[in-house]
C-alpha cells in the first residue's frame, strides 16, 4: 500500500466536496425570533375598542440579501448572475425538485456527505439519483440541496433537510432517505433533534372526540447509509490529515464530538439501514485515502473505521485474529466480518443491511453508490 500513497484522485464516485461555500440557511443560533400580536386598547366602558397589531415575523434564513459569509447571494435574481449559494432553491425558493407534496408520491431523497452541497455532482461520471422508473405510481428522485461544510455543517444540512421532509414526506406522502459519509450524522441529528412532536390533541366529546398529531409526521419508510460516518472519524484527531478533506467540517467529526451531538438510538422508530466496507492490503487508487488509512483503527476505507460504518455503540479498534501476512509483508487481522457482532452492539433502530461482508478492498469514495446499485436502482 505504501507504493501507492502518491496516486492522485481525479473524481470517482463520492467525492468529498470543495471547500468552504456560504449558505442562505441559518443556525437557530443565528435566527432572530419573532414576537407575537399585541392587543391595543383606547377608550373606557362603552367607548373602549380594541385592535390587534400583528407580530413580527422571525429571521430563519439569510435570503433577500447576502449569504452568511458574503461569498455568495441569498438575493431574487441571483440566479441569473450565477452568484446563488448552494442552497437558494430550497431555502429561499421552497424549490424541492420533483417532489411534489401531498401527491401519494414516494420520494427517494439523497443526502450528501462531507464538505458537500448535493449529491449528484455534474463533473463526476460515477455519481447519480436512484432510478425510479421501476418504481409503480408516483416516485420521484431529488437530492438535497445543504451545505456540509463549516464546523457546524451537520446542523446547518440538518435544518436544511427538515424543510425537505416537510414538503416532500408529510400526508400521503412516504420517503426513503439515501445518505453517503456525514450524511448519516445529518439524518440521525435530524430525526433525534428536529423531528416534530408526537403530541396528539384532541377535540369534541364522547363518540364526537377527534385526535391527532399536533404537528404534521414525517413518513419515512426507511433510511439506507452507506460508508458512514456516524461513529466519527480519528481522522478528525489529526488536524492536518483532516484538513485534506478541504473543509472545516472535516475537523469536527472526531468520535468523541459525534458520538456525543444527538442519540443516535432516537431514530423515532424509523429503521435505519448500513452498509460499509475497507481497504485490504491492495489499496486504494485515491492518495489521499491510501494516506489516511495509516491513521485509523482497524479496518477502515481511508476515511472511517469499522465502527463507524458499522453504527457500533463503541469506538473499537476492530482488532482480531491478528497475523503476519507475507504477501503483503506487515500485519494482518483475519476478522473482516463488519457483520460480526461480537466487536459491540449496534445502535437502537440500527442494523447491517447486507452480510457477510461484501466490500472487501472498497474505499470511502467507491461505496457511496453501493446501497443504490444493489437495491437495483
Amino acid at each position: 500500500m505504501i507504493a501507492l500513497l502518491c496516486t492522485a484522485h481525479l473524481g470517482w464516485a463520492g467525492t468529498i466536496g470543495g471547500g468552504n461555500q456560504g449558505r442562505c440557511e441559518m443556525l437557530a443560533s443565528e435566527a432572530t425570533p419573532g414576537t407575537d400580536s399585541v392587543e391595543v386598547c383606547t377608550g373606557k366602558g362603552r367607548n373602549r375598542t380594541c385592535i390587534t397589531q400583528p407580530g413580527e415575523p422571525g429571521i430563519d434564513t439569510f435570503c433577500g440579501g447576502a449569504g452568511n459569509d458574503g461569498s455568495c447571494s441569498c438575493a431574487p435574481g441571483c440566479e441569473a448572475t450565477g452568484t446563488c449559494c448552494a442552497d437558494y432553491a430550497p431555502v429561499c425558493q421552497a424549490d424541492f425538485g420533483a417532489c411534489a407534496a401531498d401527491s401519494e408520491q414516494i420520494v427517494y431523497l439523497h443526502v450528501g456527505g462531507m464538505c458537500s452541497t448535493q449529491w449528484d455532482y455534474p463533473d463526476d461520471a460515477n455519481d447519480r439519483l436512484a432510478n425510479v422508473a421501476h418504481i409503480e405510481g408516483n416516485a420521484a428522485s431529488v437530492e438535497l440541496r445543504a451545505v456540509q461544510t463549516s464546523n457546524a455543517g451537520t446542523q446547518v444540512a440538518a435544518r436544511t433537510l427538515t424543510r425537505y421532509l416537510d414538503q416532500c414526506c408529510t400526508d400521503s406522502n412516504d420517503c426513503v432517505i439515501y445518505n453517503y459519509s456525514n450524511g448519516d450524522n445529518v439524518v440521525g441529528y435530524t430525526l433525534d433533534r428536529l423531528a416534530p412532536s408526537d403530541e396528539q390533541v384532541c377535540t369534541g366529546k364522547r363518540k364526537n372526540r377527534v385526535c391527532g398529531y399536533a404537528e404534521p409526521q414525517w413518513n419515512i419508510l426507511d433510511v439506507r447509509t452507506s460508508a458512514g460516518a456516524g461513529g466519527g472519524s480519528e481522522l478528525s484527531n489529526w488536524g492536518g490529515i483532516a484538513d485534506l478533506f478541504a473543509c472545516d467540517l472535516a475537523s469536527e467529526l472526531n468520535p468523541s464530538t459525534v458520538r456525543n451531538l444527538y442519540n443516535h438510538s432516537n431514530t423515532h422508530g424509523v429503521p435505519v439501514q448500513h452498509v460499509g466496507g475497507f481497504l485490504d492490503q491492495v489499496g486504494s487508487d485515491d492518495g489521499t485515502l491510501n494516506a489516511a488509512w495509516y491513521f485509523l483503527p482497524w479496518h477502515s476505507d481511508g476515511a472511517v473505521a469499522y465502527h463507524s460504518a458499522g453504527a457500533r455503540n463503541q469506538a473499537v479498534g476492530w482488532r482480531g485474529g491478528e497475523y503476519f501476512d507475507w504477501s503483503y509483508f506487515g500485519t494482518w487481522v483475519g476478522n473482516e466480518d463488519l457483520c460480526d457482532m461480537s466487536f459491540s452492539s449496534m445502535y437502537q433502530g440500527h442494523r447491517m443491511a447486507f452480510c457477510p461482508m461484501e466490500l472487501e478492498n472498497s474505499d470511502h469514495y467507491d461505496q457511496k453508490m453501493y446501497f443504490i446499485l444493489r437495491m437495483g436502482q
